[in-house]
């Protein structure tokens, strides 16, 4: 018989409750894993789970065994704990924005070389993280670009970006499409952390190219009732008259108005965990 696999949950919003209410509750989880501990900043919230598995502590995570470690909360854990996380367990990264921060990505990298476990990736809304990943490893990507198109509800930006946001979701004669910023990914991170982590995963995915290098447009479209991501990667440059190689894909996930995460992403992270395990050290997509 397979040993359980258990797991320690960081977060438990939306997210956070669905993967612990999966893994305890769905047979196709509860056969191969196992709650080892959930954390929330607000302990209130962890009412309904047994106490077994509450940690109260965030600092004290090493004294529960688990084989992997899920960050589902904010993008400043990982900043905080990602290292220590990979020292104890695999950890898979749920707020992949944290990597924009050039610093946070090289230790992040440098830690699963030193302690041989791996980071695991959930690939979400990312159709093709692991084509874009084997192109770029081979030095046949030359260009990478991902434009989301959401609902003006359904975004979520800093004050930089709200200016722009308020100014097309107040006025009701606009209608169409409202580019709310276009540029490399590294910048709207920090801009829109809770609606981009797609666009991350793409600029890791893709890492000759990074943060600095692959575009990113967030799109705001008041008739829309999905997310929509579309994404163009591009071989290397040729000359003219040769064509260069091209793949371009869209994902029309339907989401209710005003809803940041689609209804595809949660089953999506059940699929990223199941996968999120065996491939040793380094950062891999699940």
């Amino acid at each position: 018989k397979m040993e359980k696999r258990r797991v320690g949950v960081v977060g438990y919003g939306h997210l956070g409750q669905y993967l612990v209410n999966a893994v305890m509750n769905q047979p196709e989880l509860s056969n191969r894993f196992e709650i080892g501990f959930v954390w929330n900043r607000n302990t209130e919230k962890m009412t309904n789970l047994p106490e077994s598995v509450i940690l109260k502590d965030l600092e004290q995570f090493t004294t529960v065994p688990v084989d992997l470690i899920i960050e589902v909360c904010h993008p400043d854990i990982i900043d905080k704990y990602g290292e220590r996380f990979l020292q104890h367990a695999d950890f898979m990264a749920g707020s992949p924005t944290a990597f924009a921060n050039e610093n946070i990505e090289r230790k992040i990298r440098a830690a699963v070389q030193s302690s041989g476990h791996g980071c695991y990736i959930p690939s979400g809304a990312l159709w093709g993280a692991e084509d874009i990943q084997k192109m770029d490893q081979v030095k046949q990507l030359g260009a990478l670009s991902i434009t989301m198109k959401k609902h003006p509800s359904s975004l979520k930006v800093e004050p930089e970006l709200m200016g722009i946001l308020k100014e097309y979701a107040d006025d009701e004669s606009r209608k169409g499409e409202c580019i709310v910023y276009e540029g490399p990914v590294r910048k709207l991170c920090p801009l829109a952390p809770n609606n981009v982590n797609t666009m991350a995963c793409a600029a890791l995915a893709a890492e000759s190219l990074g943060f600095d290098r692959v575009k990113a447009r967030l799109v705001a479209d008041k008739s829309l009732t999905a997310h929509v991501i579309e994404i163009e990667a591009l071989g290397p440059e040729v000359a003219p008259p040769a064509e260069r190689f091209r793949v371009s894909t869209v994902r029309y996930n339907p989401a209710a108005v005003g809803a940041v995460t689609g209804n595809a992403t949660f089953t999506s992270f059940l699929a990223s965990l199941m996968r999120a395990s065996g491939r040793g050290k380094g950062v891999h997509f699940c």
